[in-house]
């Protein structure tokens, strides 16, 4: 139970950050249509690789019902979290050309160089990002600008992300 400590604290953290901060500021009509930052599916991202991919899917669900539920999703949040738990091993795959179900991998995350984890967290912020606004416009009428939204949302994403698996990554890894 100790063990999973850091991410329990983590996904509370993220969650409330998300809900009472991330999604309440009001910078004005013109630019809350464009950047919409979401750092919530660092909770996925961060979890632990020796986990089985059934306990990643249940966490991930649980997670994602959870935002539906406190911001009005209905649905939104599992549809487009899901799909980055199940792809999760592959990502991590793809950037560090290691399998996830070798038995060595307990903390792959925190050992895993810098250029490696900034790429695995902007591919699966990215994806996330592009079947979120894709889902919730669910039309191409207005192309360029949920381009631009998932763009504009995926940077500042990835910037208030970048210090929080910085500083989770050498907590948990230390």
């Amino acid at each position: 139970m100790f063990k999973y400590t850091p991410h329990i604290l983590l996904a509370m953290a993220l969650i409330f950050v998300q809900v009472f901060l991330l999604d309440n500021i009001d910078l004005g009509s013109s630019i809350s249509i464009w950047i919409r930052p979401m750092i919530f599916p660092l909770i996925v991202l961060l979890l632990p690789t020796d986990w089985g991919s059934i306990w990643v899917l249940i966490t991930s669900y649980i997670v994602a019902l959870i935002m539906d539920l406190l911001l009005g999703g209905a649905g939104l949040y599992v549809i487009t979290l899901l799909p980055i738990a199940l792809f999760r091993p592959a990502l991590i795959y793809m950037t560090t050309n290691r399998s996830v179900d070798s038995s060595d991998q307990a903390q792959l995350l925190s050992r895993m160089p810098l250029p490696q984890l900034m790429i695995y967290i902007a591919v699966s912020l990215l994806i996330y990002h592009i079947l979120f606004f894709s889902m919730e416009t669910l039309s191409w009428a207005n192309f360029f600008r949920t381009v631009g939204t998932i763009l504009l949302s995926w940077i500042c994403s990835l910037l208030l992300s970048w210090p929080i698996v910085r500083i989770f990554t050498s907590k948990v890894g230390a």
